[in-house]
């Protein structure tokens, strides 16, 4: 696994918080950190197993491999060869329909919004894949 860059990324949300009225819709959006976007994956998966096979339960490898597949899928990074969990479209469907309704986006999501908006961000190419897979603490308001 990468080592953790936590300034880059504590870099990357100052400049959306700078930025947040050219970005989102609402002063009131959330980020979710890695272990949010984990959370919301978990019950995004669960929900679909749900509608598929009745129970509202899903194992901790299945959210793993889908998480893993979900960055790469996200963050343009190849996925062939790589493991999927059956209904992956629906559980992506389901998780990104749970951020949209949350009114919350999730680092990946700050990520590619800060990079569209301003070359400052390309002062973040120090993100990489590997940061999105780490646990910090990133849930907060983006409102000053």
């Amino acid at each position: 696994m990468a080592v953790f860059n936590q300034k880059s990324v504590s870099d990357m949300i100052k400049e959306f918080r700078k930025n947040w009225r050219a970005l989102c819709n609402s002063e009131r959006t959330t980020l979710c950190g890695a272990d949010s976007m984990l959370l919301a994956l978990q019950l995004s998966m669960a929900e679909n197993n749900k509608q598929h096979s009745g129970e509202f339960t899903v194992s901790l490898s299945d959210v793993l491999l889908t998480w893993k597949y979900l960055l790469h899928e996200k963050l343009n990074l190849p996925v062939e060869n790589m493991d999927v969990t059956d209904h992956y479209e629906d559980v992506r469907k389901i998780y990104d329909d749970f951020l949209k309704n949350s009114n919350m986006l999730d680092l990946i999501d700050v990520y590619q919004k800060c990079r569209a908006l301003t070359s400052n961000c390309e002062n973040y190419n120090t993100v990489s894949p590997g940061n999105f897979q780490c646990g910090e603490k990133v849930d907060r308001k983006i409102y000053p």
